[in-house]
């Protein structure tokens, strides 16, 4: 199994020591270009550029990426060839890897990717991705000429964004595509339904500017009750209304995430968004399960050492457990700094040999111990924290309901130093 490590390359050095006004050191935290393995997925610490490696750390995400293109296909086959499908790969792909991911989906042929900011969409476009790239946050200052310089599609939704990047875009000699958020109940970004009209006279006078696609989100279609969902998309068709009596006709039409995909075909348009769903996990336990879909991502390491303790010891900061019997434990080198949370001290379980086993003591920075009682568990045994050994599975929604939270932030949560291996 490959593993490739990315180098950072500053921008000064792509520009043959000239200076340039665009400062990439401030991306260092994306994965820059030399990827050339497609088989790996990494968001490793900046290294020399062009190293390869085998992954040296027995703890890494392994990401199945037979199982995104069945659930894509699943995807596609909902809401039919005359929809387009964005792949929303936002937060290092939601924890699963941002480029390798972003790669497999073009090679999958996407028709669109959308991420949270402008630098995610530069480290698609310095990794050589060439597919359209919506960027769904508002644009700073700072952020405005990226767009421009790498052939992004920010979000407008007020004057003071369509004036920025339209300077930009002038000043490029370019248009610059960009999609018109309507907020339609989330109260988060987006123009109003009210003030559209205002807006839209606006942008009228902005000759660099191409308004390519119209979208709102949705606050609670993972709810079973889809009454105020679908208030929202009655606000979002009268928001279109007004656009069509200003003369206007966008490309892409898109309002739909994974829980309308599931559950709401007349929310479907010209484009939905596939985020979680994508990653294999349905948006919350109140969607319909319309579209067959696998996780893809497992975490997983191998036992460091195991030991013996007797009847009354304790283990790990805290003195939290005390081993109600002669019984083995075994450490494995996971912790919270890989993003397995501290919380689930005392309430969560590892698959080792097809069998769960109950963590115990504090979860540490970067160790973790098990109670394997008296099975026959070996130095290099695997442990699976997320996925499956044979029948035995844990998943993120599990650790998910543990905390009280939502399995995307359990996937995004797994930090960058936990390499993210094609498996």
């Amino acid at each position: 199994m490959g593993f490739f490590v990315e180098g950072f390359v500053t921008d000064e050095e792509r520009s043959g020591g000239r200076s340039r006004r665009v400062d990439i050191q401030s991306m260092k935290s994306y994965i820059q270009p030399d990827f050339q393995r497609p088989d790996t997925l990494t968001n490793f610490p900046l290294v020399k550029r062009s190293a390869v490696f085998k992954p040296t750390r027995p703890t890494v995400a392994e990401i199945d990426l037979q199982a995104l293109a069945g659930n894509l296909h699943g995807i596609r086959r909902k809401v039919g060839s005359g929809v387009k499908v964005m792949g929303v790969v936002k937060a290092n792909a939601y924890g699963h890897g941002l480029l390798e991911v972003s790669r497999y989906l073009e090679r999958q042929r996407i028709d669109y990717l959308g991420v949270a900011n402008v630098e995610e969409g530069v480290a698609l476009r310095e990794s050589g991705i060439k597919t359209p790239v919506q960027v769904f946050t508002l644009s700073s200052v700072e952020q405005a000429p990226l767009s421009v310089r790498y052939s992004l599609e920010p979000t407008i939704c007020a004057k003071a964004d369509a004036d920025l990047l339209n300077r930009c875009a002038q000043r490029a000699k370019r248009t610059l595509p960009v999609h018109l958020k309507i907020d339609t109940g989330m109260n988060r970004i987006g123009v109003r339904v009210r003030d559209l009209a205002v807006l839209l006279k606006h942008l009228g006078t902005m000759r660099r500017l191409e308004i390519k696609g119209v979208y709102t989100h949705f606050a609670t279609a993972d709810w079973q009750d889809k009454t105020f969902t679908k208030q929202q998309l009655a606000e979002f068709h009268k928001g279109l209304e007004i656009l069509r009596k200003s003369g206007l006709e966008p490309e892409l039409l898109h309002c739909a995430g994974s829980a309308g995909i599931l559950d709401l075909p007349e929310s479907h348009l010209s484009m939905v968004r596939a985020g979680i769903m994508m990653y294999g996990y349905y948006p919350s336990r109140q969607t319909s399960e319309s579209v067959r879909i696998k996780p893809v991502l497992s975490l997983k390491s191998r036992v460091s050492l195991v030991k013996w303790i007797d009847k009354g010891e304790s283990v790990s900061y805290g003195r939290r457990f005390f081993a109600p019997r002669r019984t083995r434990i075994a450490t494995v080198p996971l912790g919270y700094a890989d993003g397995y949370f501290r919380l689930l001290t005392g309430q969560s379980y590892a698959i080792i040999g097809k069998k769960k086993f109950p963590i115990v003591g504090t979860i540490c920075m970067d160790q973790l111990m098990i109670d394997v009682g008296r099975q026959d568990v070996r130095l290099g045994d695997e442990a699976i924290f997320i996925g499956r050994q044979g029948r035995t599975s844990i998943s993120a929604w599990d650790l998910a309901v543990t905390l009280g939270t939502i399995p995307y932030e359990i996937c995004t949560n797994i930090s960058s130093r936990v390499p993210r291996i094609a498996g």
